[in-house]
């Protein structure tokens, strides 16, 4: 933290969301669409639509990636939030689904947009998989809070119907495509706002469960390898634990911040299961009314879900003292816990 001390006054650099935006392809897919691709193959995803929570999600169509929903993410929230190109200083993609790996997806958009981008001095990728833009937010604060950086873009991507197989039911069945972005910029003030606080927790005991390409990046150009192969493997397994460890990963957020959870005003979860995130309200004591569920419009799309949210509820979220907590699962595992003040 920088501080700067003015006629007695105490001033702190605080890093704010200045505003989001957010990208979904024109292909709207309903769950009658999935019932009819499985029953096509002789299997069946509609009780697990039904049970996560799922209407309705859209699909990429022909020439889009992540390259391009990045980009309409960025124009969506350059037009939403009367941004400035010119004054972004650091751009950072996160995805766990690159279209490029050499250059970096972030130099990739910083390259294509020439010279509105300009100005920018910083750009790398991040992939912390579903907890991506949740992480890659406090990744930009702290480097921003530690820098000169004023005005940053985190941009995220989920493309994840190029690589799932069809015939999986939980992925094709209630996963999708978007991208988001939102545009984070310093400012100095006598009180905190913004980023005020992150947890994180790792148990890699689940790092076997879900791979992506199957094969390894190693095998990836061998013609030997089967298509399916290089494709994402998803191994089901039991996710009933996650409410208990978001609650217990909040409440050490709540405590080291002097806390209680009556205080918090908005909560964020991931949108892969709208029961668990019932649960861990129910759990923490907290009524339904400070959370909202778009994971039935959208689908389940990984890294961009809070973004996405936070994106829908922004004229509602944004009034200056409310609290928010997001928080989300990403897989191996990893949760991810963060505390934000508008």
């Amino acid at each position: 933290m920088t501080a700067n001390i003015e006629m007695g006054c105490f001033f702190m650099k605080n890093v704010i969301i200045e505003g989001t935006g957010v990208y979904t392809p024109k292909n709207a897919v309903y769950n009658a669409d999935i019932d009819e691709h499985f029953n096509k193959r002789g299997l069946s995803a509609h009780n697990l639509m039904e049970h996560l929570g799922r209407k309705k999600r859209y699909f990429i169509s022909e020439g889009e990636n992540t390259i391009t929903m990045c980009q309409n993410a960025i124009e969506d929230c350059v037009k939403k939030n009367e941004i400035s190109l010119e004054d972004i200083e650091m751009v950072v993609v996160c995805s766990d689904t690159p279209e490029y790996l050499f250059p970096s997806n972030a130099m990739k958009l910083t390259g294509l947009y020439g010279e509105k981008l300009k100005n920018v001095k910083v750009a790398f990728d991040l992939n912390s998989n579903c907890t991506g833009m949740v992480q890659g937010m406090d990744v930009v604060n702290k480097y921003m809070k530690c820098s000169n950086i004023k005005k940053a873009l985190v941009v995220g991507c989920f493309c994840i119907t190029p690589i799932a197989l069809w015939s999986d039911t939980v992925v094709y069945a209630t996963f999708a495509d978007a991208a988001a972005c939102a545009v984070l910029s310093s400012k100095e003030s006598g009180s905190p706002e913004g980023f005020l606080d992150v947890e994180v927790f790792v148990d890699a005991s689940y790092h076997n469960y879900i791979t992506y390409p199957k094969c390894g990046m190693s095998k990836v150009p061998l013609k030997s390898i089967e298509p399916n192969e290089k494709r994402l493997e998803w191994n089901p397994f039991p996710m009933d634990f996650i409410p208990e460890r978001w609650v217990d990963t909040i409440k050490v957020v709540l405590e080291r911040n002097s806390l209680n959870v009556d205080e918090i005003d908005f909560f964020i979860f991931s949108q892969l299961s709208d029961a668990y995130n019932l649960q861990t309200l129910e759990l923490l004591g907290v009524p339904e009314d400070k959370y909202y569920f778009w994971g039935r419009e959208y689908g389940y799309t990984g890294n961009t879900c809070p973004v996405l949210c936070i994106d829908r509820m922004w004229d509602k979220y944004n009034k200056q003292g409310k609290k928010m907590i997001v928080c989300t699962v990403g897989a191996g595992y990893s949760a991810i816990v963060q505390l934000y003040q508008f």
